[in-house]
């Protein structure tokens, strides 16, 4: 039986290190480390308060400890002249109906200021890269409803809506299912 690889494994990684190069949006997009964990803090707070009205709880120490230093997740940044503008976090996936790995991008977000000048599609480019690097085909990621500024930016990837109604066991109710208790 092979191992799975995960989104940190040495060819996203190989692939990642390729990336670090200027593109067209006059960002770097790179593989986060250590040092960009306050700005991806900060932006993924943002970005839950966007999403859910909530304020977030990610704090520098989760950020550089789960999502920088988790090998199961993959977190790129897109650098400006030393600036986290913005980051894209993943997981690998597997889809069992076409028999394929890919990635599932939880957290995709640049700073409003930077938005509309290719940073987004830089870091979703690069995803493709990353997951092209893990034998993957696709990339899944979801959108609210109620963000058709974000759909308008999906759509003009070439991205598929797919109506979906998702689901999440948290907090209380993990703990319940966690112990047998629903």
């Amino acid at each position: 039986m092979t191992a799975q690889r995960t989104a940190g494994s040495d060819a996203g990684q190989h692939v990642a290190r390729r990336l670090d190069r200027r593109i067209s949006c006059r960002a770097r997009i790179r593989r986060a480390e250590e040092r960009d964990a306050p700005a991806i803090a900060e932006m993924a707070n943002a970005l839950a308060l966007l999403t859910t009205g909530k304020p977030g709880q990610m704090t520098a120490d989760l950020a550089r400890h789960d999502l920088i230093g988790d090998r199961r997740l993959g977190c790129l940044v897109a650098d400006r002249d030393g600036e986290a503008i913005g980051y894209a976090l993943w997981s690998a996936a597997y889809e069992t109906a076409f028999a394929t790995r890919g990635i599932y991008v939880s957290d995709l977000y640049v700073r409003p200021a930077q938005r509309r000048g290719g940073v987004g599609h830089a870091l979703m480019r690069a995803l493709a890269r990353v997951c092209r690097a893990e034998g993957g085909r696709y990339i899944w990621w979801a959108v609210s409803p109620e963000n058709p500024t974000a759909q308008r930016f999906y759509d003009s990837l070439g991205a598929i809506s797919d109506p979906v109604d998702a689901r999440a066991v948290i907090d209380v109710h993990f703990q319940a299912l966690l112990e047998d208790q629903v």
